[in-house]
């Protein structure tokens, strides 16, 4: 299962030495680890290394044909990279691609929203739900973290990024607790970075939780 950012940052530091085990992170430990997990994930950005997180949201639906999904769409959040699945209040909808889509339309059955078709165009992506309803659907999306500050939102890293970014931000943070990252953990974190960086290459994002992260303002990190 996909880690909440408290867990992942907690094991940074233990794999360091900075906390005992058992021993949980002080408010101003766990801000210094957010801080630095940010730090890090723009790092990852600028070099071209793509970070995920999973999320679900609320789409109204008006009977339309299609939805434009992106800054300036008929959705206005961030355009998804992947549709995971799909549900409404009523029954599970099946996620298909084109043909199945195409086939589905000759057909011209009628009835509740069973299937959607997503289109990852750029700069928006286009939604298709059929039969054509107004029902409200709830769409579990894959998204590109381009900006870290969205950590701090109810989202969650798909399960393959736990290791990368735990031993990574053990590296990044050792200095700071005077404690030197010993020959296995720079090992794991460079073997867990590149194997990120093949997994994204290949784009086979595995499944991921929505779990919460929640972070306040005041750094009081609750575990999802």
């Amino acid at each position: 299962m996909s880690e909440t950012a408290q867990t992942i940052i907690k094991a940074a530091l233990r794999s360091i030495g900075a906390i005992a085990t058992g021993e949980t992170p002080t408010s101003d430990e766990l801000a210094d680890g957010l801080e630095a997990m940010r730090f890090m994930l723009r790092s990852w950005s600028a070099h071209n290394i793509r970070t995920y997180f999973t999320t679900t949201e609320t789409v109204a639906l008006t009977g339309a044909t299609s939805y434009t999904w992106g800054s300036g769409g008929t959705i206005t959040t961030a355009r998804p990279v992947q549709i995971r699945g799909a549900y409404t209040s009523d029954n599970i909808v099946e996620v298909v691609d084109e043909a199945k889509y195409r086939w589905l339309v000759v057909a011209n059955h009628a009835g509740p929203v069973e299937y959607l078709w997503y289109q990852p165009q750029y700069p928006l992506g286009y939604l298709y739900p059929w039969p054509l309803d107004s029902s409200t659907l709830y769409v579990q999306t894959l998204k590109e973290l381009t900006d870290p500050t969205l950590i701090t939102s109810t989202i969650a890293f798909p399960t393959e990024y736990d290791d990368a970014i735990k031993w990574n931000l053990a590296v990044r943070m050792a200095p700071e607790y005077g404690k030197e990252a010993g020959q296995t953990i720079m090992s794991l974190a460079a073997s867990t970075l590149h194997a990120l960086e093949t997994l994204n290459f290949s784009m086979k994002i595995p499944e991921a939780r929505a779990d919460v992260i929640a972070m306040p303002s005041t750094y009081n990190i609750e575990a999802g």
